[in-house]
């Protein structure tokens, strides 16, 4: 009888370590099982996808992970990336790491066969990111997805151009895009299927699959995409060749490294600390708009990036069509005024949304690079609707330039790009709204930059702290609309409450969208197309 039981409990625990370990190809991995919502989850973390980018290994493409022979233990997140103190956020120096590309999964149990996947690319201005930010149990649980959170290298060590093979630019989006061929050549272990899996990612990481859409090295490894509050063309998204190898040269000399060779110039960079890189690639003497003037994607030594994103919207040949969901927040620009001010020491209090028109104007800078005259004509524009003796709330209008120029008009000209260049390929678009009503932040904040990621990876239903029911509410649409349109191309889904609220296809007629708010979602029409035409004209002449 002891020795049934014991049998019993022997086989009983082999069963649960078997489910949690997986051959991959690159080796055997452990992880462990987690209760998410009365369902279970395999989770992985800490799974390597490339050599250590260390030693001479810095600043150039990376290499894929060696094979392993042990079982190595993927229990814990590992380090963030080296990076700076910016936008707000601090990782803790002992949390940082050069040894930084990793991957993570989430695998739930039990449901269909040959799962969906989705893979997260985290935000940061390219300067900053935290993948251990991200846990992606809850949306695994809610919609039977495999969900994958990838790392990569930040600022100079992931940017640094000098026009050469040994710093040809853009290892950031090689650091991703050696991880989605990762995940692609492994899904079929995690129980996934290679012609199911959907990137999905916020301002940087949006950018960043508008880029990965673009390069004929990672677009075959997936087949929809979902961005958010950025594109490729954004303000700060992309430096020209000439100006990211200006910019190189410049950190260089810096931080005392300028040498006559390319070579030279990189062994005195390979031998300082990770970290004082990092710490260094801020402008001593910062000046607005700061988050511009970071190491930036351009087309890089390597042709991972062949032409500028301007470019490559035109050439119908240059993008894989495939079903795109797009969208961007109300007031994405309200943190960065407040951060921003603060950053630059600007005597200006702006915390209780009210400011007056002096200045406002004096504010403006902070939204694009340009010159004063133009800076000027936007203004005028953006304050003509507004009748005398009526001021407009001047924090507002300053929001609705700032979150125009740099997020939202650029994810709505991937839109109209792709309907008008790939008729039959669907599309669509959403603007949210929702503000939680325990958000920390100031009401005019509204619904801020990042803001809706919580909601997308289910936050506000194991956290009765932070959130309301009404958040509830919200994150449960938002997990089905982007699980639904992983799994169909299709947002629209079953047993939504709101049928009268269909997520209609944005076309070249009417330009449809869905405004994401705590009630029903409205469709609307023509989101900024004004404003965004108006925007791209004065510009194009700057």
């Amino acid at each position: 009888m002891f020795l049934r039981y014991f049998m019993l409990i022997f086989l009983i625990s082999e069963c649960i370590s078997i489910r949690t370990k997986i051959r991959t190809k690159t080796g055997k991995i452990e992880g462990f099982t987690q209760s998410v919502l009365s369902k279970e989850v395999k989770t992985f973390l800490g799974i390597p996808f490339a050599e250590p980018p260390i030693g001479d290994l810095r600043f150039k493409e990376p290499l894929p992970v060696d094979k392993w022979q042990n079982i190595k233990q993927t229990k814990a997140f590992q380090k963030a990336c080296s990076q700076p103190e910016a936008f707000g956020t601090a990782v803790p120096f002992e949390n940082q790491s050069e040894d930084c590309l990793y991957l993570n999964a989430w695998v739930p149990q039990g449901g269909s066969k040959q799962k969906h996947a989705m893979i997260w690319i985290y935000f940061g201005g390219f300067i900053v990111g935290d993948i251990q930010r991200f846990d992606g149990k809850v949306l695994a649980a809610s919609a039977d997805v495999i969900v994958f959170t990838l790392s990569y290298r930040t600022g100079p060590l992931g940017f640094l151009y000098l026009n050469d093979t040994a710093a040809p630019g853009n290892m950031v989006l090689m650091d991703q895009g050696l991880a989605i061929e990762w995940i692609y050549n492994n899904i079929k272990r995690f129980g996934g299927n290679r012609k199911k899996i959907t990137l999905f990612g916020q301002s940087a990481g949006g950018a960043s699959i508008n880029y990965h859409m673009f390069s004929s090295v990672t677009q075959r490894y997936f087949q929809k995409a979902i961005i958010m509050s950025a594109a490729a063309d954004s303000y700060f998204t992309y430096h020209s060749p000439e100006v990211a190898l200006d910019t190189g040269i410049a950190f260089a000399t810096e931080v005392g490294c300028k040498e006559s060779t390319v070579e030279g110039t990189l062994q005195c960079l390979r031998y300082l600390n990770a970290s004082t890189l990092s710490a260094l690639q801020l402008p001593s003497n910062p000046k607005p708009p700061l988050f511009f003037r970071s190491h930036l994607p351009t087309v890089d030594a390597l042709s991972f990036v062949s032409e500028p994103p301007s470019e490559l919207l035109k050439d119908p040949f240059s993008i894989r069509p495939i079903p795109l969901l797009v969208g961007a927040v109300k007031n994405e620009l309200s943190f960065f005024i407040t951060y921003l001010v603060g950053v630059l020491q600007i005597p200006i209090n702006v915390l209780d949304g009210i400011i007056t028109r002096d200045e406002f104007f004096d504010l403006i800078p902070l939204t694009l690079d340009a010159s004063n005259e133009t800076l000027k004509v936007i203004a005028d524009y953006y304050l003509a609707p507004y009748m005398p003796g009526e001021p407009p709330s001047y924090i507002d209008v300053l929001n609705d330039i700032g979150s125009d120029i740099n997020f939202r008009c650029p994810v709505i000209d991937i839109a109209k790009t792709f309907t008008d260049m790939y008729i039959g390929n669907p599309v669509y678009m959403y603007l949210f709204e929702h503000r939680s009503t325990k958000s920390p932040t100031p009401p005019w904040f509204g619904a801020f930059h990042t803001s809706e990621i919580s909601y997308v990876f289910g936050d506000p239903l194991i956290d009765d702290v932070n959130f309301t029911e009404s958040d509830k509410v919200v994150s449960e649409r938002m997990i089905n609309y982007w699980t639904t349109f992983a799994k169909t191309g299709n947002p629209n889904f079953k047993g939504d409450k709101c049928t009268c609220n269909d997520w209609n296809l944005y076309n070249n007629q009417d330009r449809k969208y869905l405004n994401i708010d705590s009630d029903c979602p409205q469709d609307g029409e023509a989101l900024r197309e004004l404003q965004c035409a108006f925007l791209k004209n004065v510009t194009a002449s700057n």
